[in-house]
């Protein structure tokens, strides 16, 4: 007969009767117990197992037994389809397994009459009972007896164990019956795997209802996130889920004594700058989550918002979370800022994904992908230091002090970011702009216009090498108006940038050598010839008022 689904009030009494039962099937072990199995109900091993085998070994065995379904163990047997669906539904003949056995499935001959009838009465009387039963109901160690499993039975007490460890021990593990629960449950009565996940791992699948396809909600991609692999390294429960520190702990299975039976929470731990990061049951997608959506701004990406059940359809490839490079970023050239490990291909597997943008160095200051104020020695977004390399250059003659003044900072030819993602920084591609606009007050001083020929690597018409207003005037022979930024440094020396003293026809330079700069220009060189700097008591930063955008003359 074909099972008919309760009516509401139908099941309340199966409730009622359920607890009723277990009240019974439950009682102290020293009481008198009445017999509820059946012990003429047949052992699988003996019995059913060699009359399965012997219709349907030939398609439902081996590594790829036809519909993924296995016949050669209990437990494979009344296991359920990739749907969650029984294959194996106790009491009823309407039972896929009988159907097809019947013979009135698609690709099924009925079976013989004798192992038709071992089939229907073990199905339908037996409640597809391992083996005989004595105290409990014939269906309560059958997984998908949707009456009388010990599963049922607990959920309407509130999955209360207390009944159960009279009998079984406070570990269940034999107590006064001798029988241990963890002859099923080998990895615990409490353990994760027992209610979902299985002996590999405790997350989906099986799910909850006991599905395992990958197309099911309570499946989709959780071993996918479980398990790590060559984008991230595993996750925890917890970055999705409150986890319990143990399973009976309230608001995990139990509320209030009262079985949740509900949709599980999904609480993320990080969300994006977009807002909070959410879940939809309905769609089975998840929005605004840090892992998935890093830079909600970022229009390169192709999956800000991927769907739960599409495993292996791309929903986390690379281009998925953050386009290849993000529209953020002018450059692919990921190695660069993030280090090694990383390219349009390959991640740190330990790095990506863990809540942090991780940079090269430490990540502090600039120069975590390139050299900085607070770098010993000066080295390129490949990690170059020779100065005969355009992208390195005379960066360490500025940025530290020497022979004609302090250091300079960066802002002296480029416009600094004030953060990462500010405009102009990572949307911009190589090489770096020198000289823009707002940038370099010091190389425009005096109405000087710089510029930087990036093919050539030269600079001119710069304020700290003898340009502006007045540096025009001055036609000195060994002046180096145009200067190679990785060439030699005998480009820069006394009168390259202004003569010895300057030929700009002003009476106050003519006839004088330089022993006499020290008249005018006493705060800035002494009575021999040489830049007067000062040091900074407490910082040891040394400072000079030579090249600092104005003419300093004496008192």
């Amino acid at each position: 007969m074909r099972c008919v689904k309760p009516a509401t009030s139908d099941r309340r009494s199966l409730g009622l009767l359920l607890g009723a039962a277990l009240a019974v099937a439950l009682s102290a072990c020293n009481q008198a117990r009445p017999q509820q199995g059946d012990l003429e109900c047949p052992d699988y091993d003996q019995a059913i197992r060699p009359a399965l085998e012997a219709a349907c070994a030939q398609c439902h065995q081996g590594d790829a037994p036809a519909a993924s379904y296995v016949i050669a163990s209990y437990a494979e047997t009344v296991s359920r389809r990739a749907d969650g669906q029984a294959r194996v539904l106790p009491g009823s003949a309407d039972s896929l397994l009988l159907q097809a056995a019947r013979g009135e499935l698609p690709e099924h001959t009925a079976v013989d009459e004798a192992a038709l009838a071992a089939l229907t009465d073990w199905n339908v009387r037996c409640r597809a009972a391992p083996g005989p039963i004595t105290y409990h109901p014939k269906g309560w160690v059958t997984p998908t007896d949707l009456q009388q499993s010990h599963a049922r039975a607990l959920r309407a007490k509130g999955y209360e164990l207390k009944e159960c460890r009279e009998c079984h021990g406070d570990d269940l593990k034999g107590g006064k019956s001798g029988l241990s629960c963890e002859s099923c449950h080998t990895k615990g009565v409490l353990a994760c795997n027992t209610c979902h996940g299985d002996a590999v791992s405790p997350a989906p699948p099986k799910a909850l209802s006991g599905a395992w396809g990958t197309t099911q909600v309570g499946v989709g991609a959780h071993r996918t996130h479980v398990g790590g692999g060559a984008l991230h390294k595993s996750f925890d429960c917890d970055v999705c889920h409150v986890k319990p520190v143990n399973a009976e702990d309230e608001g995990h299975y139990r509320v209030n004594g009262t079985a949740d039976v509900g949709l599980a929470d999904v609480r993320f731990k990080d969300s994006n700058d977009a807002g909070t990061a959410t879940w939809s049951h309905a769609e089975a997608t998840c929005t605004n989550t840090a892992c998935h959506a890093p830079n909600p701004a970022d229009t390169a990406a192709l999956t800000h918002a991927p769907r739960w059940t599409l495993v292996g359809q791309g929903q986390g490839k690379c281009g998925g979370c953050h386009g290849l490079p993000p529209s953020t970023h002018a450059d692919n050239r990921c190695e660069l800022c993030h280090g090694p490990g990383y390219s349009l291909q390959t991640v740190d597997p330990v790095k990506h994904l863990n809540g942090v943008v991780d940079l090269r160095g430490d990540g502090s200051d600039c120069a975590a992908c390139h050299a900085g104020p607070k770098s010993a020695a000066f080295f390129d977004l490949h990690g170059q230091t020779d100065a005969g390399t355009p992208t390195v250059g005379a960066h360490d003659a500025h940025l530290h002090a020497h022979t004609f003044r302090g250091p300079l900072g960066c802002g002296d030819c480029h416009l600094v970011p004030s953060a990462l993602h500010s405009p102009g920084h990572l949307d911009s591609a190589a090489p770096a702009e020198v000289f823009a606009a707002g940038s370099s007050p010091l190389a425009y001083a005096d109405f000087a216009q710089p510029s930087f020929d990036p093919t050539t690597a030269t600079c001119g018409n710069v304020y700290c090498h003898g340009a502006g207003r007045t540096a025009a005037l001055d036609t000195s022979a060994t002046l180096v108006k145009q200067l190679t930024w990785n060439g030699p440094a005998t480009q820069v020396a006394c009168g390259t940038c202004h003569g010895l003293p300057p030929k700009d026809g002003t009476v106050a330079h003519t006839n004088r050598t330089m022993a006499d700069c020290a008249i005018c220009h006493g705060l800035s060189i002494t009575d021999g010839g040489v830049i007067r700097f000062t040091t900074d008591p407490v910082t040891g930063a040394r400072s000079t008022t030579h090249i600092d955008g104005k003419v300093t003359a004496s008192e």
